[in-house]
């Protein structure tokens, strides 16, 4: 099999003073890009959009396929239609970009932590990437491959990725409850960041995931989760979502949420809203710039996001002794994950260990 040259840009050059132009070559096929010689990244943009949107990948490569063309074929294929379409797309967007023109049989773990090196380079909004970000790009890069096998080449034999090495759990990652007062009192006395203070409540209360929480309706809903108040029950998830590992299962709504909710319920029904964190009366998508400003004015000392919430309620249920396997199935993880980030927290962790004193019992 002759040596197949990737998917590419060219610039076409022009006689002065025409300025040349950037095509994108594929096969035998030219494309053109709309893009000058100046404009380099408008032209790297038309190339990823091509890929992603509109080139078909070929069957049959072997270890010739190209990366970008495993990736793409994913994103169109699966990931359009994922309940994580957006984490997927953001994490496949910079593959595509550093992998660009390589192939299946260049994935290894040499390019791989070169890849991670590049990628812990470059900034976001002002923070530094962290090898964790890099893992989970290299996560959909395995899943991309492992998809294109199973769906469009059996014979692929599919290579390592090579991953950074997962983070520690960060233990005392968790708000106290005078930090969550503190929030909320700051949060009800603006208009503009008063859906903050529902969050704050149902995640502490509940240790809902932040995007459940946001989707939450007061409604029966196929897609959302939402409040049954009459039976006392949260339903995470709505009826016709399919489940992954991420679990979601109902919950008995907290004694102390319950008072709120039923005062949120009644407010919100009066004015025809059907989310429970709303904005205003429009939906939330995520929390960002509200979520910052009333952690700054409540006093926060470093800097956290929404998913902490899960944390504390993690935190505070083990600190109350709570059974591992009732909080576990209220929390929606697993006993031993409970266990191995939270139980240090428990009254009784470690309590017979801690007392044994070398005699002979008897």
């Amino acid at each position: 099999m002759s040596r197949r040259k990737p998917v590419r840009l060219y610039l076409k050059e022009q006689r002065p003073p025409r300025s040349g132009a950037w095509y994108i070559r594929d096969g035998e096929k030219r494309i053109g890009t709309g893009c000058s010689e100046k404009d380099l990244e408008g032209a790297q943009r038309a190339l990823r959009d091509y890929i992603d949107d509109k080139y078909q990948p070929p069957r049959g490569l072997g270890k010739e396929l190209l990366v970008v063309e495993a990736v793409a074929a994913y994103l169109k294929e699966y990931a359009a239609h994922s309940r994580s379409r957006e984490f997927l797309f953001a994490t496949a967007k910079p593959i595509l970009q550093w992998w660009s023109g390589k192939k299946i049989l260049n994935v290894n773990g040499t390019n791989c932590r070169r890849y991670v090196d590049w990628r812990i380079s470059q900034t976001y909004r002002g923070r530094k990437i962290s090898d964790q970000t890099a893992r989970h790009d290299l996560k959909t890069m395995r899943a991309a491959i492992n998809w294109y096998k199973g769906e469009c080449d059996p014979a692929l034999v599919t290579p390592t990725v090579t991953l950074p090495d997962k983070a520690a759990p960060r233990l005392g990652y968790c708000l106290e409850r005078s930090e969550v007062g503190a929030r909320i009192r700051v949060a009800r006395k603006n208009i503009q960041t008063r859906h903050v203070a529902r969050m704050l409540l149902i995640g502490v209360y509940t240790g809902t995931r932040p995007g459940a929480i946001l989707a939450l309706r007061w409604m029966p809903s196929i897609d959302a989760g939402w409040f049954d108040l009459d039976a006392g029950v949260l339903h995470r998830t709505g009826s016709k979502v399919r489940q992954t590992k991420k679990r979601q299962p109902p919950a008995k709504i907290h004694a102390r949420l319950m008072p709120h909710l039923r005062r949120w319920f009644a407010a919100d029904s009066a004015l025809g809203i059907t989310n429970v964190v709303h904005y205003m009366g429009e939906p939330v998508a995520k929390l960002r710039r509200s979520w910052d400003s009333v952690a700054k004015l409540a006093g926060a000392k470093g800097k956290d996001g929404p998913h902490i919430l899960r944390h504390t309620a993690a935190t505070w249920m083990m600190r109350s002794g709570v059974d591992a396997f009732e909080a576990s199935g209220f929390l929606g993880m697993s006993p031993e994950v409970l266990w191995d980030v939270y139980g240090h927290q428990h009254p009784k962790f470690q309590e017979v260990a801690a007392s044994a004193t070398g005699k002979r019992k008897r």
